[in-house]
């Protein structure tokens, strides 16, 4: 029995194709990534599930993860996330991180078996594994190489156990390679938990905190910032309460704001009219807030903009997306009021689905 396997280098044009032909065949094939290797098969393939848990003799239920061509693929499943994740996603892909997302929010070709909750996403950043994963008809249904339960082979070992198993193209320099850390895996359901590595909180959390502006803070920013931390909430799926656990902070404050003042009746009405709650609104100056790390600051006119300070001033725009202003309800009659909310409510929507693009890289 042969000691080691067969390599086929995938960066040359005979081993790319010899790989590729395996897999086509509803094969599998050992490939790197940027973390352990991977022990692979196409996704697309009718039993592609049952092949790669035969491979490992993994129980039925386990779950594999996809292993994506490029950023293409991940926009062209992930088209609607949550606000915030496309970005948090783009920041951190490719690279040594698996994301397990709820199978709701990913768009999954018709027809692919796919039995689990939940869909892991990975996108290895190691230039071999992006080089012959460009020229694949599908993305990799993907797991690491080993036994079931044991931990993942490295050096003569896994040059031993690909051996064992000529069957499965061996696309790497399997007596080579060294022990490595696996990929970290956050799982979001909808709330963020790391499954495993050593990420810190705060890299975990998607959100954005976001300070919203207007004058007197009693109007217009208590409605908009109770309206987005809704809006917010309600796009993943979880109580306003829950919204610290991803990341999400939105205060509101005013420029000449009075400490400590209620929201106005009307405010406090047109709010109600939608189910939100500002009865429990205090105002606050802007200058109480102005050393906080903010990564937007929303402001309801073109006069907020020249009243901010520098620091603040740098990470700041209109509230409304089109360029158009809040107009002050401040002494107005209830329409007045009414009208303000239906300007936010719209600029609202605007802006959640600005968060939930992924970024333009042109």
């Amino acid at each position: 029995m042969p000691s080691s396997p067969a390599y086929l280098d995938p960066a040359t044009d005979h081993g790319r194709a010899a790989l590729l032909a395996t897999l086509d065949a509803g094969g599998a094939v050992a490939l790197p990534t940027d973390t352990v290797p991977g022990l692979a098969v196409l996704a697309d393939r009718d039993g592609a599930i049952a092949r790669l848990a035969g491979c490992k003799d993994s129980p039925a239920e386990k779950p594999f993860s996809l292993h994506l061509r490029s950023r293409q693929d991940l926009l062209r499943l992930l088209p609607a996330l949550p606000p915030g994740l496309a970005g948090w996603l783009d920041r951190r892909l490719p690279g040594p991180l698996t994301a397990v997302l709820p199978r709701r929010w990913v768009g999954l070709p018709a027809g692919w078996d796919w039995p689990w909750p939940a869909v892991g996403l990975r996108l290895p950043a190691d230039p071999g594994y992006l080089g012959f994963a460009a020229g694949l008809p599908a993305p990799l249904l993907m797991t690491s190489v080993n036994a079931h339960g044991q931990e993942p082979l490295h050096g003569r070992e896994l040059a031993a156990w690909l051996a064992e198993r000529p069957e499965i193209g061996c696309g790497v320099r399997a007596e080579s390679l060294e022990a490595t850390a696996p990929s970290s895996v956050v799982q979001f359901d909808p709330l963020p938990q790391l499954r495993r590595g050593e990420l810190p909180p705060a890299e975990l959390r998607p959100g954005l905190r976001v300070l919203v502006v207007c004058t007197g803070n009693i109007c217009r920013s208590p409605l908009a910032a109770a309206l987005l931390e809704s809006e917010v909430a309600a796009a993943w799926g979880c109580p306003p309460a829950d919204l610290q656990e991803l990341g999400w902070t939105i205060a509101s404050a005013g420029t000449f704001a009075m400490p400590g003042g209620p929201a106005s009746d009307f405010s406090c009405q047109a709010g109600a009219e939608i189910g939100l709650e500002l009865d429990g609104h205090r105002s606050r100056n802007l200058m109480e807030l102005a050393e906080l790390p903010w990564d937007r600051v929303l402001v309801m006119s073109r006069s907020h903009l020249a009243a901010l300070p520098p620091a603040l001033a740098a990470r700041a725009e209109l509230y409304d997306p089109s360029g158009e202003e809040v107009p002050d309800p401040f002494g107005g009659s209830l329409e007045a009021y009414r009208h303000m909310r239906e300007q936010v409510q719209a600029a609202t929507a605007d802006r959640l689905q600005a968060w939930s693009r992924w970024p333009d890289r042109r």
